[in-house]
């Protein structure tokens, strides 16, 4: 369960500033959405599913972006203790003395959390750089539109904060043309953070990149037609995981479909984490056929079997009579005497 912090509030006409001031480059639109929502139920309690049927977005998603928004201090556990903090205003005012007015240094800002570029610094940016003069205009021609000033920090900020090459930053344009999402900057903008973080940062890097990428979104494809899933696209932590098992362990449809049916029958929910649990145990021992798979669970069926018969003999076994080496005569002497000894009558005397 969660509840919107009300320490929150401070500063705010319909949400807080600090919203807008940070994470609308940084937030995905699911979290956006799920944030709206959640302030929505201000003084309410509210759970993933609720949030879910609310928004139209799928559970997984839901969990993903409140998991974002209870990092940043957005949302809270139900029984968790509030803690207020400054305003924006209030530490700039009391940081202002200790500056100043000294320009900030570019390097100091966290790459992690860089501020939106203003117009004039745009402008700055634009008229004291070639390289960002190519990078806006040849990032119109690939997205096939005019970017306005949000959009223009977005790609300021990927080249100059978090170190991504023009033409790396072209090629993400282009890609996002491809998939419909040219009119999205905050897709364009994930990305280029986590090449960014991942250090993609050449031609040949990004190449092989978009290659794994749409080697996923195809194998998500077959997959999900496989196992009747709903979902037109895989989340990213679901990315992830597919990336892992196709392009690093080499695993086929086949067996993801294997490691689906066996994680169906112990949860109740998808379970992408169980599914990676199974196909690192079949990755370790050198199973990557359904024949291993079905070999190994017929052996694991075995051993349990075999496991349970020892159990069942050592409990019988310590519930058989053993004579007792005290005693003053041997019930197995006297049994094995009764059988082979011929018992005899003596006769009556005539009287």
């Amino acid at each position: 369960m969660y509840k919107i912090n009300p320490a929150k509030y401070t500063g705010v006409t319909v949400l807080p500033s600090e919203i807008a001031e940070k994470h609308l480059i940084l937030a995905s639109a699911s979290q956006l959405k799920v944030i709206i929502y959640a302030f929505s139920k201000s003084g309410d309690f509210f759970d993933a599913e609720t949030v879910s049927k609310g928004t139209g977005i799928s559970l997984e998603e839901v969990n993903d972006a409140l998991s974002y928004w209870k990092d940043t201090g957005f949302v809270l556990y139900e029984n968790e203790e509030i803690k207020f903090t400054e305003t924006s205003s209030e530490t700039q005012e009391k940081a202002a003395p200790e500056k100043k007015e000294e320009p900030k240094k570019r390097e100091t800002i966290p790459l992690n959390n860089p501020s939106r570029l203003k117009y004039d610094e745009i402008c700055t940016r634009i008229g004291e750089s070639e390289e960002i003069r190519i990078l806006l205009n040849e990032a119109q021609l690939k997205l096939g539109r005019t970017i306005g000033t949000g959009d223009q920090s977005s790609l300021i900020l990927l080249h100059d904060y978090y170190g991504l090459p023009v033409e790396v930053i072209l090629c993400i344009c282009e890609y996002a043309g491809t998939k419909g999402k040219s009119t999205n900057m905050n897709y364009i903008y994930k990305i280029g953070v986590d090449w960014s973080q991942r250090e993609i940062d050449t031609i040949d890097a990004a190449d092989e990149e978009l290659k794994s990428i749409q080697n996923v979104n195809a194998v998500w494809a077959e997959f999900s037609a496989a196992v009747s899933l709903k979902s037109s696209a895989p989340t990213t932590s679901q990315e992830k995981y597919i990336s892992q098992w196709v392009n690093e362990w080499n695993f086929t449809i086949p067996m993801l479909v294997l490691a689906y049916e066996e994680m169906v029958t112990h949860t109740e929910k998808l379970s992408f984490s169980y599914m990676h649990k199974i196909l690192s145990d079949w990755h370790k021992k050198g199973i990557n056929t359904p024949e291993k798979a079905e070999e190994e669970k017929t052996k694991f069926i075995h051993e349990k079997e075999q496991k349970a018969l020892e159990r069942a003999s050592g409990r019988k076994k310590q519930t058989e009579i053993k004579p007792d080496p005290n005693a003053s005569y041997d019930i197995k002497r006297a049994e094995e005497r009764a059988r082979t000894s011929v018992p005899k009558v003596k006769k009556r005397e005539k009287r």
